[in-house]
């Protein structure tokens, strides 16, 4: 079930910071409750931080580990300022907003009507899942054919807010299951202040989770796994 705005703001003011019920969204910066409440979503406000993307060396990209700090430069655009997305081009950025959602609620980011009509389009990793804490990672794209002014702490998206169904307990489950089905929140992306580039294992390890021990490569080497570890040879070679 949607959040409305009242079932919000009891979150917002009636718990204490570490309820595991209450809501955190700071600053919440309005004149009056309308300007960033709807009647189920909140505004959240564009931060300072973004990641720019860089011009590889190479023509394609593949996820692996050095990827989170080989993609992106970090670039602070101060409040009054204006960062340039050129046509058909993304960047990551970060909300303004601290958010701590409570252990019952999940949410998920859209893009502002407004936003979305100049053909900017924002999203977030697809669901936040509950007890997330931290500024949310923003997917931003222009998808127009014309470059576009971004000007950090202007609202740029809304969050809406859902409420979990409580886990019924069946009679024969046992304290040990319980504790066993408890979701923990991902430590990669827990608590972020600045936008967070993506986070991959190397293909090899991923493929060989599921059994996979011979994989390829564009750099024209094969990866084959021993007991000593992955080891490259060229490709074609037996």
């Amino acid at each position: 079930m949607v959040l409305p705005r009242s079932e919000i703001l009891s979150r917002l003011r009636e718990f204490p910071v570490d309820s595991p019920q209450s809501l955190v969204i700071t600053p919440l910066i309005y004149d009056k409750r309308s300007d960033i409440f709807d009647a189920d979503s909140v505004d959240l406000r564009l931060g300072n931080y973004f990641l720019l993307p860089k011009t590889l060396d190479q023509p394609y990209f593949s996820p692996d580990r050095s990827s989170a700090t080989a993609l992106h430069d970090r670039v602070h655009v101060p409040l009054g300022e204006f960062l340039v997305i050129p046509a058909h081009q993304t960047v990551l950025g970060a909300t303004l907003e601290f958010i701590k959602l409570p252990s019952d609620v999940s949410g998920q980011v859209l893009t502002k009507s407004s936003v979305a009509r100049t053909f900017i389009v924002v999203e977030t990793a697809p669901w936040i899942h509950p007890q997330y804490r931290g500024c949310l990672t923003l997917e931003i794209a222009n998808v127009s054919n014309t470059p576009v002014l971004l000007y950090p702490g202007r609202p740029i998206c809304q969050l809406i807010l859902m409420s979990l169904n409580p886990v019924r307990k069946l009679a024969h489950q046992d304290t040990k299951q319980g504790k066993e089905d408890d979701v923990e929140t991902d430590a990669n992306y827990f608590g972020p202040v600045y936008p967070e580039a993506p986070k991959f294992r190397d293909p090899e390890d991923d493929l060989l989770r599921i059994g996979i021990t011979r994989v390829a490569s564009l750099k024209r080497v094969d990866l084959i796994r021993s007991r000593k570890g992955w080891n490259r040879k060229l490709a074609g070679n037996v």
